[in-house]
């Protein structure tokens, strides 16, 4: 299987999985997908950038271990984040996963990733999302230039190595929830094969 191969199973996984929300109207089942929805399609692309490095099925696993950080005093705060991606048992990638972010959720993150790197200075962090409120171009360009607020977040936190990822074309709007049918956005191939391509590139050098 190649990449573009690979991207089409993405997509049709995504299409498979909205499209059987489509008739369910209760808010507590569909907050409940979106998420995990999220995180599952986030894993399967992780997944498939390994087996496209070449890499080994057991070398790779996904847990969300807590990690204890301490003060001065003694003082802990048990801390994980969604997908946390382990080769060979270390742990090198650390996946914040949302439906959509907007910028109170984005400084949240990135506190979590700035106290998790204080454990692991090397770690590399991703948000990534199915849709952008973050403002700027992240729901136009695959390489985006940011937002003046995400810009201003990261500027006080750069040794994280934090990278968005935005499935979805077009600004979320709350008036247009994409588990209605009139309000589907599809998931285009370049977005899908840039995020495979992103994680291989993360997970290149520990083959």
């Amino acid at each position: 299987m190649n990449i573009e191969q690979r991207s089409k199973e993405i997509i049709d996984f995504y299409n498979r999985k909205t499209k059987s929300i489509w008739r369910e109207r209760r808010g507590g089942p569909l907050r409940s997908f979106a998420g995990s929805f999220v995180e599952t399609l986030c894993e399967k692309i992780v997944k498939h950038a390994w087996a496209e490095l070449g890499g080994k099925p057991s070398r790779i696993k996904f847990d969300k271990r807590k990690y204890e950080i301490r003060d001065d005093k003694g003082n802990s705060y048990g801390l994980s984040q969604d997908k946390q991606v382990y080769i060979d048992d270390k742990f090198v990638l650390s996946i914040e996963c949302k439906a959509y972010c907007e910028v109170a959720m984005y400084k949240r993150i990135m506190v979590d990733a700035f106290l998790l790197q204080t454990c692991f200075k090397d770690l590399h962090f991703c948000l990534f999302q199915r849709e952008s409120m973050l403002g700027g171009d992240f729901s136009e360009s695959i390489y985006p230039k940011g937002s003046a607020s995400v810009n201003v977040v990261n500027f006080y936190f750069p040794s994280v190595k934090m990278r968005v990822v935005t499935l979805i074309e077009g600004e979320r709007d709350i008036t247009q929830p994409l588990h209605k049918k009139e309000f589907f956005k599809p998931l285009k191939q370049e977005r899908a094969k840039h995020a495979i391509k992103y994680f291989m590139g993360v997970l290149q050098p520990l083959l």
